[in-house]
């Protein structure tokens, strides 16, 4: 059983996110054979809460992506310049990721019935751009829908919404997988 989603990800500020070819920047990507291109690696996660805020172990599936200007320019940017083998997104467009695709999805087969949030992160390390520009806002990178299971008729029946509380780990970090230990660190 899985969810699948779409994940869209607007560049909303003045300035180009460019990364750039691979070949510039080989220790920032990996080759995928199964899509006959290199993925972007650290750019983007999803990860899965539980009812308590606590991040379960991995049962989606964080992907690598292609950065490019996909679809319209609808945030006041464009025109299009960015693709697969030179990386970017131009201010005022988005890159696209449609729920058909592979790994836009979470494995939610050996979950127990009950509430979950999906939480999807991009840049969460706060790195620059391949010309050293860092974000002027962070706190617009992630995107949250929460997630009721049930399975009480016999099958899955999944109702998903959208104004969840904001969780924040034992760093004070949104949406952070830090947790303390059993020494209370």
């Amino acid at each position: 059983e899985i969810v699948r989603f779409d994940t869209e990800i607007a560049n909303i500020g003045t300035e180009d996110y460019f990364i750039g070819a691979p070949s510039a920047q080989p220790d920032q990507f990996e080759w995928d054979a199964c899509h006959n291109h290199y993925h972007y690696e650290g750019y983007a996660e999803y990860a899965l809460y539980d009812a308590s805020g606590s991040p379960l172990p991995t049962i989606g599936f964080k992907n690598g992506f292609c950065i490019l200007d996909l679809g319209s320019c609808n945030y006041g940017g464009g025109p299009q310049k960015y693709t697969c083998s030179n990386m970017g997104i131009t201010a005022g467009c988005q890159d696209i990721y449609s729920r058909y695709l592979d790994c836009q999805w979470i494995d939610i087969t050996d979950l127990e019935a009950g509430d979950y949030t999906l939480v999807i992160r991009v840049n969460w390390d706060y790195s620059p751009d391949a010309l050293g520009r860092q974000e002027n806002d962070y706190e617009n990178n992630w995107g949250v829908v929460c997630i009721n299971m049930d399975r009480t008729s016999g099958e899955l029946q999944v109702d998903v919404w959208d104004d969840c509380d904001q969780l924040v780990d034992c760093t004070g970090e949104p949406y952070g997988t830090a947790q303390m230990d059993c020494m209370g660190d």
